[in-house]
């Protein structure tokens, strides 16, 4: 695998420079935990999206950036994250040899070595380099192409997004699979059901990993889809698994075994209720999905050496809901703080309507949270308004 992870290089590439953007020093002081640092705005040009779901904070030369992958654009695109500007864009090269057919979601291991995944499956991984090339592509599933039926189950669900990120790790790539095959219908499928799935590029063969299962938890309930969504993140020797319904946080050793489950529980959480199981009348899952308080992403600070759980509190419905696309975005949320040893040491709550706490992100001053919430009244296509937040 080594061969393919290229060392680092100078590039030689065009600068794409946006005018400096104005940063806000001042402080306001929210708790006695949380400090707001001020903002950081990004320019989006006419070829970006304000709304970008696959990100990753990356140090080049130094220089802490964010960098987007930039599905209208066909490139990745690199943000200063101390000024807002946009040092760098790195076109993806289409090659006939090793196409690309969508842009999905993408890991940075360095400066010359990036993983590009494809949607719903494992083969065509591509590797490219600091200049946007392709150097080698991986299929190691294996596809059993004899009927659209066995077709179907050799797709994979896997994230690869910023909250629930595939990670590469000496010659093997750790993905989180979400199935599509309905794994919270019966306590048969999700006792079947195995989440996470390792790709040995090495040896380009694909195995799930039998000490991942479907936490006891929700054996025997009915759930609807999204309550099976989870986060899980690498921290150390640890895998720590976040479960959208659960209010104990899973940890795991390096070898994927059980070390403990520990109390993450939200002060805001209450007993769900669910009666609407995959596949129920949209207004029920819309009704539910609003009205019950669930766990989204977990985010480990290094600087801070904390854990931040971000939770999504259940409200009362209202009139407006059913007509609107994720009405649930406008719910508040908090942040549970744990330390390293997962004490819980605060919960914050803030304001919904503003935030959209899945495009969070830690970075060396502190934990920054993005308004692009799409019920934000001051919400602009033109800039991407980060917040930073300090844990003291």
């Amino acid at each position: 695998m080594n061969k393919y992870l290229l060392p680092s290089i100078f590039l030689c590439i065009s600068v794409w420079a946006c005018s400096k953007k104005e940063t806000y020093p001042e402080k306001e002081t929210f708790d006695k935990s949380f400090t707001h640092l001020g903002q950081v705005k990004l320019a989006m040009d006419s070829v970006s999206n304000f709304d970008f779901t696959e990100f990753q904070v990356v140090f080049e030369e130094g220089v802490e950036l964010l960098l987007v992958m930039n599905r209208v654009n066909f490139s990745f695109d690199f943000y200063d994250l101390e000024t807002g500007e946009m040092v760098k864009r790195t076109p993806i090269e289409k090659d006939e040899k090793f196409p690309i057919r969508a842009l999905y979601g993408f890991f940075y291991h360095n400066s010359d070595s990036i993983f590009l995944f494809n949607q719903m499956q494992l083969n065509g991984i591509s590797l490219l380099n600091g200049k946007g090339e392709v150097i080698t592509q991986f299929s190691p599933q294996k596809v059993d192409r004899s009927s659209p039926q066995e077709m179907m189950k050799s797709l994979v669900n896997h994230y690869s997004r910023a909250d629930n990120m595939t990670i590469y790790e000496a010659g093997n790539l750790y993905f989180s699979d979400m199935s599509l095959n309905g794994f919270l219908s019966s306590d048969e499928d999700m006792k079947a059901f195995r989440p996470a799935v390792k790709v040995d590029l090495v040896n380009n063969e694909v195995s799930h990993i039998d000490k991942i299962i479907v936490p006891d938890f929700y054996h025997g309930k009915v759930w609807p889809m999204g309550s099976g969504n989870y986060s899980r993140i690498r921290q150390g020797d640890l895998w720590v698994y976040s479960w959208s319904a659960l209010d104990s946080m899973l940890v795991f050793d390096k070898d994927w075994n059980h070390l403990k489950s520990v109390n993450a529980k939200s002060e805001f959480a209450k007993p769900l209720k669910y009666s609407a199981a995959s596949g129920a009348p949209s207004d029920n899952e819309i009704r539910e999905k609003v009205t019950q308080t669930t766990y989204s992403s977990l985010i480990y600070d290094p600087y801070r050496d904390v854990y931040y759980r971000f939770v999504t509190i259940g409200r009362e419905m209202e009139d407006s809901d059913l007509e609107e696309q994720f009405p649930q975005v406008k719910n508040d949320f908090s942040i549970i703080v744990l330390d390293k040893d997962f004490t819980i040491l605060i919960e914050k709550r803030f304001p919904g309507k503003i935030h959209k706490p899945y495009k969070s992100f830690v970075g060396k001053k502190g934990l920054y949270l993005s308004r692009t919430n799409s019920f934000y009244e001051g919400l602009s296509e033109d800039e991407v308004v980060l917040d930073i937040y300090r844990f003291d």
